[in-house]
């Protein structure tokens, strides 16, 4: 089993059971909860790992590679080198920093999971590589596995090369681009996330999109591609419980 260092407590969450209810100013949840976690998505008004330290108590956090690199976190602080973090605690949130890339958070009996999912850890399969880690570390099936997609690029605003088509492990992958101008397609990343982990085995039924465009809201969410690289980064939280 993996080992554990002890951490602080941390205060209980600010928000009901539903999860759309008095949840904390400057962040959103999914339209559903995820079950045997607390889960928040971040918006521009959301500050620093330092202050949100400050507000609901340790966290694990990554330095993002967009990879499909996973990590157990065993306390809180940085992870180097990687796009996914998952932990049996039940004292400590895993975050995840975007903007245009989506925040997908798993939740399961034994164990959660914070993936940060640009297009490149899409390619690489970062989603199904954090589902197999939470079912092979604590011997769960991915039906017990229910996943959380926050606000990322729609597929309106997320135009790419043509050839981008070949570049996903999905069937039937032209269905997820739709033909924009010459050369160019529009790609759609949440459904491609999505197509990946019910490949992986989780349920229809257990996967929850929040369909919100970073690009397209631009007083909730920051974007890099709208903003031309000088973005901030939204950050969203998973925690047993």
């Amino acid at each position: 089993m993996l080992s554990s260092a002890g951490v602080i407590g941390i205060e209980p969450m600010l928000y009901a059971e539903h999860p759309m209810t008095n949840i904390p100013a400057g962040f959103l949840t999914a339209n559903k909860p995820l079950p045997h976690a607390k889960h928040i998505f971040g918006t521009r008004e959301v500050a620093s790992i330092g202050a949100a330290t400050e507000r609901f108590g340790a966290i694990a956090h990554m330095g993002q590679v967009h990879g499909n690199r996973v990590v157990y976190a065993d306390n809180s602080g940085l992870f180097e080198d990687c796009d996914a973090v998952f932990t049996d605690r039940d004292d400590l949130w895993l975050a995840v920093k975007t903007a245009d890339c989506a925040p997908v958070l798993l939740s399961s009996p034994a164990a959660v999971a914070a993936v940060h999912a640009g297009w490149r850890g899409v390619q690489s399969e970062v989603v199904p590589a954090a589902i197999e880690a939470l079912c092979v570390e604590f011997n769960q099936s991915p039906e017990d596995i229910h996943v959380a997609l926050g606000p990322c690029l729609s597929q309106d605003n997320f135009e790419v090369e043509a050839h981008f088509e070949h570049y996903f492990k999905v069937a039937n992958p032209a269905r997820f681009f739709a033909h924009h101008r010459e050369g160019f397609v529009k790609m759609d990343m949440a459904g491609i996330i999505r197509a990946q982990a019910l490949a992986a085995g989780v349920l229809d039924i257990h996967f929850h999109t929040l369909a919100r465009c970073t690009f397209g809201e631009a007083a909730t969410f920051h974007s890099y591609r709208r903003d031309k690289g000088d973005a901030g980064r939204q950050l969203s939280l998973v925690k047993r419980g």
